[in-house]
C-alpha cells in the first residue's frame, strides 16, 4: 500500500457489520433481515487480556447461537434479533437489553453463561417472535392494501435489475484496475471521438448487452452511474473489501513490515509498505499491502539509509519504541548492492575506468539509430548473433553483468562497428568520442577487467536473483550469501588467476594488443633508506594480480562479512541447527528467547521428533516448507503435539529478506500514475494500486458484496435502489 504521511486510515468496515448503521429504506431493512446475522469466520480473532489471560471471541458459539453476530471493528458481540426489532412493539419496554443490542459484549471470559442468560430473557423472546413474524408474514400496509404487495415486487424487480446494471459496470471497474489502465479521458463529452476507456468500454457492452443499453438510453438522467465520482466510488469499494480481507486473514498473526520510498511523477513522496505473514490456508508465507498493530510486528525490513535503519533517530529505533522486541532485517538484495559498490569503487582505477568506457560505448552506439544500424551490419556480415548493450544501473550494480556479458559477446563487432562510424560520421565531437573509445577498448587493462569482472559478477547476479524471490527465507538466504562468500574465496587463488589471465593474453592477441612491460621506478630513500622493504612488481602478471584481481576479491569478502553481519545471525544458526537436528541448549535457549516459548516445552517437542522417522532432514528452504506440510497435514493431530515448533517455523519465515516486494509495487505505480495521470489524488492512487498489486485477491470478490459497499460508501441514499 503507498501512503503519503498525510492520508487519514480508510475504513474496513463491512456493510453487514452491527457497527455499520441499520438502513431506512424498506425494501432493504427487509433485504438486510432475510440475510441474518452478521458472523464472520476468522482464523484468529482479536485477543483481549481479562484477568492475566489472553481471551477472544470463539467461532464455535455462532453454532451454539444462531442469533449471535459479532463486529470485526468493535470486536463486540450481538443479538441481531434484538438489534433489529428491540421497539418493534411494546411488549420490551422496561425490560431493554442495550448489552446484546446497542453497545456490544465483550466480556470472553464469561461468554457462554452470558448468551445462555440472554437467550432466555423476556427480551430477547419477544424480538425472536417479531422477526419470525416479520419472516413469515405479511406486513400490515400490504394485508390493509393489496397494491402495496404489487408495489413491492415491483421495486424489488427493479431493485435485482439495478443490481444486474452494477455487475457490468463492477466488471469494467475490474477489467481497467488489474490492468492499471486509466479510466477518464480528458474530455468525456458524448461528441467526442474517445471518451476514456471506461466510458468507451461501457459503451462497447452497450451495443451488444441490452440490460445495459436500456439502462444507458431509457434510464434516468441523473443517475446512469458512468460520473467520475462513480467511478472512484467503485474503486474504492473494491479497495475496501480487498483491504478487509487482508485485514481479516492478518488478525492475531504475527507479521514482518516491509517499507521502501521514492518519489512519484508528481513529485510526491510515496512510501510503499508489505505486510509478510504466514498463511495457514497456502501454507506458506505471502506478503500483502496493508498496515498492521505494532504489537503483532515481529520483524522490519528497509535499506541502509540512515533515515530508515539508524539504531538511535532513524524508523529502526522508533519501531523498536512501539515494540523492542521485533528484529531489524537490512535488505540482504541492498546489502549486496552496497559490497559492489565498495570493492568496484573508484580507489580501484582499472575496474572504475573500465565501466566508465562500457556506459560509453552504450551511449555512443544506442544514442543513434544509424550508429546501432552499422553495429548489426557489421554482426550479421561476421555471423554473430549481437546481444542488445545494457546500460549501467546506479543502483542494480548486480545488473552490470548484463551490461559486461554484452560488451565481451560483442567486443570485436563494436571495435569494427566504431571504425566504420570513425570514418563516415560528419560530427567531429562524435568522430573524437569514436577515437577515444577504440583506445580505451584497445587496451590490456581494459580486456583484462571484462575477463575478470564477468566471472565474478555473473556469481553475483546469480545470488542477488535469488534473493529478490519473494518466498524466500533468512535460512536459505543466509545459505546463499555463505555459498558466494566460499565461492569467491575459492576463485582468489593462482589457478583462477591464471586462467583469467591467459584468456586476457588469447584476446589481446586478437586485436593485436600487446602486454604492457612494467614501469620500473627509482627506490625512495626519502622515508626509509632500505630497499630491501619496498616491494617491485617483476611483471604485468603480478600487478594485476596483487593490485587489481586480489583486490577487488579481498574487499568483496570482507563487505560480505561485515554488511551480513546483521542482529538475526544467531537466531538463523539456531534454526538450521533445529532443521537439521543437531541442537544444542545455547540455541534452544535462543529460539525460546526470541518466540516467546517455554524451554522445558520446545526442549521436550525436538526430543520428540528425533525419534520420529518419517520427518523432514535437512536445512534449506525446501525443508522448511517440508515440516510446515508434515505439521499441517490434514487429518493428524501434529499441530497441537509440536505446537512450539510449528511456532518457531512459521514466524520464522514470515521474516523477510528483502525489501524487493516494495520496489515491485513501485515499478506498478509508475504505470498507474505517469505522467499523463499525474495529478492523481492520492486516495484514487492508492485504491488503484491495491486493485492492480493484489489482482489475485480483486478477481475473487463477491459482486454482491461489491454492491453492499457501494451502497454504504456515501452516508446519503443512492439515487438507484441497490
Amino acid at each position: 500500500m503507498l501512503l503519503p504521511s498525510n492520508q487519514p486510515n480508510c475504513t474496513l468496515l463491512h456493510p453487514l457489520d452491527p457497527a455499520t448503521p441499520l438502513p431506512s429504506n424498506k425494501i432493504e431493512i427487509s433485504d438486510r433481515i432475510q440475510r441474518g446475522p452478521y458472523q464472520p469466520i476468522l482464523e484468529n480473532y482479536p485477543r483481549t487480556k481479562m484477568s492475566n489471560t489472553l481471551r477472544q471471541f470463539h467461532k464455535e458459539w455462532f453454532k451454539s447461537f444462531s442469533w449471535l453476530e459479532y463486529s470485526v471493528k468493535l470486536d463486540r458481540a450481538y443479538c441481531f434479533s434484538c438489534r433489529v426489532f428491540l421497539h418493534s412493539n411494546g411488549k420490551n419496554n422496561g425490560q431493554l437489553d442495550k448489552t446484546f443490542s446497542n453497545l456490544g459484549f465483550n466480556n470472553w471470559r464469561l461468554g457462554t453463561n452470558k448468551f445462555r442468560t440472554h437467550q432466555l430473557s423476556k427480551s430477547h423472546i419477544n424480538s425472536s417472535t417479531s422477526m419470525s413474524n416479520f419472516l413469515n408474514c405479511k406486513s400490515i400496509d400490504v394485508l390493509i392494501d393489496k397494491g402495496n404487495e404489487i408495489q413491492l415486487a415491483q421495486k424489488e424487480k427493479q431493485k435485482l435489475h439495478n443490481r444486474q446494471i452494477m455487475y457490468r459496470l463492477i466488471d469494467v471497474t475490474l477489467c481497467l484496475g488489474l490492468g492499471g489502465r486509466p479510466f477518464r479521458g480528458h474530455i468525456e463529452k458524448s461528441s467526442e471521438l474517445h471518451q476514456g476507456l471506461f466510458l468507451e468500454l461501457v459503451n462497447l457492452l452497450k451495443k451488444y448487452d441490452p440490460v445495459l443499453k436500456d439502462h444507458l438510453d431509457n434510464g434516468p438522467r441523473n443517475a446512469l452511474y458512468t460520473s467520475n465520482h462513480i467511478q472512484n466510488d467503485l474503486i474504492l469499494s473494491i479497495c475496501n473489501i480487498i483491504r478487509r480481507k487482508i485485514s481479516n486473514e492478518l488478525c492475531g498473526k504475527k507479521v514482518s513490515i516491509i517499507a521502501d520510498e521514492t518519489s512519484d511523477v508528481g513529485h510526491n513522496e510515496q512510501m510503499s509498505f508489505v505486510i509478510r505473514y504466514y498463511s495457514s490456508e497456502q501454507k506458506r508465507p505471502v506478503e500483502r499491502f496493508f498496515c498492521i498493530e505494532w504489537h503483532n510486528v515481529l520483524s522490519v525490513c528497509f535499506d541502509g539509509a540512515s533515515t530508515m535503519s539508524g539504531h538511535v533517530a532513524g524508523v529502526q529505533a522508533k519501531c523498536k519504541e512501539m515494540n523492542s522486541k521485533l528484529f531489524y532485517v537490512h535488505c540482504y538484495g541492498h546489502c549486496l548492492n552496497l559490497v559492489l559498490v565498495d570493492s568496484i569503487g573508484k580507489e580501484n582505477r582499472v575496474t572504475f575506468d573500465f565501466f566508465g568506457t562500457v556506459q560509453l560505448v552504450y551511449n555512443l552506439i544506442e544514442g543513434s539509430c544509424v550508429r546501432h544500424a552499422i553495429l548489426e551490419k557489421i554482426s550479421a556480415s561476421m555471423n554473430i548473433k549481437l546481444k542488445t548493450l545494457k546500460t549501467l544501473s546506479t543502483t542494480r550494480w548486480a545488473c552490470r553483468s548484463e551490461a559486461i556479458e554484452a560488451i565481451k559477446h560483442n567486443y570485436v563487432a563494436i571495435l569494427k562497428a566504431l571504425e566504420e562510424i570513425s570514418d563516415s560520421t560528419n560530427l567531429p565531437d562524435v568522430r573524437a568520442k569514436t577515437k577515444g573509445l577504440i583506445y580505451s577498448l584497445k587496451t590490456f587493462k581494459f580486456v583484462f577487467a571484462m575477463c575478470m569482472l564477468s566471472p565474478i559478477l555473473n556469481l553475483v547476479n546469480k545470488v542477488s536473483a535469488t534473493l529478490q524471490s519473494p518466498n524466500l527465507d533468512l535460512h536459505t538466504a543466509v545459505t546463499l550469501i555463505i555459498a558466494l562468500q566460499n565461492s569467491l574465496q575459492t576463485m582468489r587463488s593462482d589457478k583462477t588467476f591464471n586462467t583469467i589471465f591467459d584468456e586476457t593474453k588469447v584476446a589481446c592477441t586478437k586485436i593485436d594488443v600487446s602486454i604492457p612491460e612494467i614501469k620500473r621506478r627509482k627506490v625512495s630513500t626519502k622515508v626509509d633508506y632500505e630497499h630491501h622493504s619496498q616491494h617491485f612488481f617483476e611483471n604485468t602478471k603480478e600487478e594485476m594480480k596483487i593490485t587489481v584481481y586480489n583486490s577487488v576479491i579481498d574487499k568483496m569478502l570482507n563487505g560480505i562479512k561485515v554488511r551480513f553481519s546483521q542482529d538475526t545471525l544467531n537466531l538463523i544458526n539456531s534454526v538450521g541447527n533445529l532443521l537439521k537436528l543437531e541442537i544444542e541448549k545455547k540455541h534452544l535457549q535462543t529460539i525460546s528467547d526470541t518466540f516467546g516459548l517455554s524451554f522445558d516445552q520446545l526442549n521436550t517437542e525436538v526430543r520428540l521428533f528425533t525419534q520420529i522417522d518419517d520427518i523432514p532432514r535437512g536445512s534449506n528452504n525446501s525443508t522448511i516448507t517440508q515440516w510446515l506440510s508434515w505439521i499441517t497435514k490434514d487429518g493428524t493431530d501434529r499441530m497441537r503435539t509440536f505446537e512450539n515448533i510449528f511456532k518457531v517455523l512459521q514466524e520464522f519465515t514470515t521474516i523477510p529478506v528483502t525489501s524487493c516486494s516494495c520496489e515491485r509495487a513501485f515499478s506498478k505505480m509508475a504505470i498507474v500514475k505517469n505522467k499523463l495521470r499525474s495529478t492523481m489524488a492520492q486516495e484514487r492512487l492508492d485504491a488503484l494500486l491495491t486493485i492492480f498489486v493484489e489482482q489475485e485477491i480483486a478477481k475473487s470478490l463477491d459482486m454482491e458484496e461489491i454492491i453492499d459497499e457501494f451502497k454504504t460508501l456515501t452516508p446519503i441514499q443512492r439515487r438507484l435502489p441497490l
